[in-house]
């Protein structure tokens, strides 16, 4: 298991899962929440204003590369995504020139 550094000397448990993007340029997957959404409302973790993984698609890229339900993004293809709006994660993870999404992901039960 990985770590991503914080400001101030912190770290987060994290796993790298890479997504293919399916031929029609699909990842099999949607987000919820971001800086500028209610955190109150958060499903995953309330009070966090990450960017977490709300919608599976069965057998689609997301799935088949391991990531669940509930997972927060921390990056994308280098990309930090702790302090974004829900739009601007959105426009980074549908950057079509990317066919393969590096992402690091934390997910409840892995001390975060």
């Amino acid at each position: 298991m990985a770590t991503v550094g914080l400001t101030g000397g912190e770290s987060i448990p994290c796993v790298d899962i890479e997504v293919h993007r399916s031929s029609t340029g699909g990842l099999g997957f949607s987000i919820a929440g971001g800086i500028d959404q209610d955190s109150s409302k958060n499903p995953f973790l309330r009070n966090d204003k990450g960017v977490f993984v709300s919608k599976i698609v069965q057998q689609g890229p997301a799935e088949l590369a391991g990531l669940k339900i509930g997972d927060k993004l921390l990056s994308v293809n280098g990309y930090d995504l702790l302090l974004v709006t829900h739009d601007h994660a959105v426009k980074l993870l549908r950057k079509q020139k990317d066919q393969i999404l590096r992402l690091k992901v934390t997910r409840q039960g892995m001390a975060w």
